[in-house]
């Protein structure tokens, strides 16, 4: 299965970041809790910016947990939370 990220993103209601991938050439959006951010990845604010920033720095990491998850699920979309990261 060809997983890809658009690199696209933004932060949705429930202080969560989305974010774009493309599973097999089809659009499927993922997104990661505020608390999956706070939890493992330093995150200390709910500001758009912080989220954002906290985002980019752990992208790789978040992106490869979203691409286990959609490995395994066929490609649906995926809501990471903090029990989803090791």
């Amino acid at each position: 299965m060809t997983i890809e990220f658009s690199g696209r993103r933004h932060v949705v209601a429930a202080s969560r970041v989305a974010f774009e991938a493309s599973v097999e050439g089809r659009e499927v959006w993922c997104s990661v809790s505020l608390d999956a951010l706070n939890d493992h990845f330093g995150n200390d604010g709910t500001s758009s910016h912080a989220l954002l920033s906290t985002f980019e720095n752990a992208r790789l990491r978040i992106e490869e947990a979203a691409k286990r998850l959609l490995a395994h699920n066929g490609g649906q979309s995926v809501e990471l939370e903090t029990g989803d990261f090791k």
